[in-house]
């Protein structure tokens, strides 16, 4: 009788070590083997009924990808990189395995996870709709400095990374003028950058770039020729390969 008293009491002590793990905040979906996804959002130009489209038509398509478990952080690109900050830090809910005793008294269920997902929309939505009201013309947009101070905070580099960014990707800052960055041959550019330890840290990732094409000139959006628009494909691609990552540039983003 002893034995199944002790036994009893240590399933109710498991139970109640489960149901406070899974009550704890932002982080309690994390997995480990998940991968880790940084989006970087640019909010040194307005933006007008274009980029609201295929911003959140990008940020829906890779919220429809999660399986569950991802990390996601959502940090900004502004006029200098220490003004990047960090809008979101959290883990796609999903149910892990708990093993025998800890599926028998685990709380999460399949409604749970609905419900936590609804909840995680909300938020994202409610993070772009006040990101659609703050963002405004500003002097600079340091891009590079930014990409390479960013991924090594957010970056785990035991895990599947990805990298998206919504910018267009025109580098005016204090650090490199845009007259400056699209003057300089690619490969000048990459040995200065170099030379200046700014050089990202990709992990490998795959990097996803959408939202490129058009100026930031505010109610001027127009096309960018089509010489500017190689130069910004060519030296992102060979920036980011100098860091380990592998780059896809597309006004709208694509998955495939």
């Amino acid at each position: 009788m002893r034995t199944a008293i002790l036994t009893v009491a240590a399933l109710v002590a498991l139970a109640a070590a489960t149901t406070a793990a899974e009550a704890s905040e932002p982080q309690k979906f994390c997995d480990p083997k998940a991968p880790n996804l940084l989006l970087m959002l640019d909010v040194t130009t307005p933006y007008d009924a274009i980029d609201k489209t295929a911003l959140i038509d990008g940020v829906g398509r890779i919220f429809e990808n999660l399986g569950g478990g991802e990390r996601i952080v959502i940090r900004t690109i502004e006029d200098t990189f220490t003004n990047s900050h960090r809008l979101l830090d959290v883990c796609v809910p999903f149910c892990p395995p708990g093993g025998m005793f800890g599926d028998l008294f685990s709380s999460c269920t399949q409604g749970v996870v609905i419900n936590e997902k609804k909840v995680l929309r909300r938020t994202l939505v409610e993070k772009l709709s006040a990101l659609f009201d703050s963002a405004s013309e500003l002097d600079h947009s340091e891009i590079i400095r930014t990409l390479s101070s960013a991924p090594k905070e957010e970056g785990r580099p035991d895990r599947d990374n990805r990298i998206f960014v919504f910018s267009n990707m025109i580098e005016n800052s204090q650090y490199l003028s845009g007259k400056d960055f699209f003057a300089a041959k690619d490969s000048a550019l990459i040995e200065k950058l170099e030379r200046d330890s700014l050089l990202p840290s990709a992990w490998q990732a795959d990097v996803r770039v959408f939202g490129i094409g058009r100026t930031g000139t505010p109610g001027n959006r127009t096309a960018l020729p089509q010489a500017k628009l190689q130069k910004l494909t060519s030296f992102w691609t060979k920036y980011f390969a100098a860091g380990g990552g592998t780059l896809h540039m597309s006004q709208n983003l694509d998955l495939d």
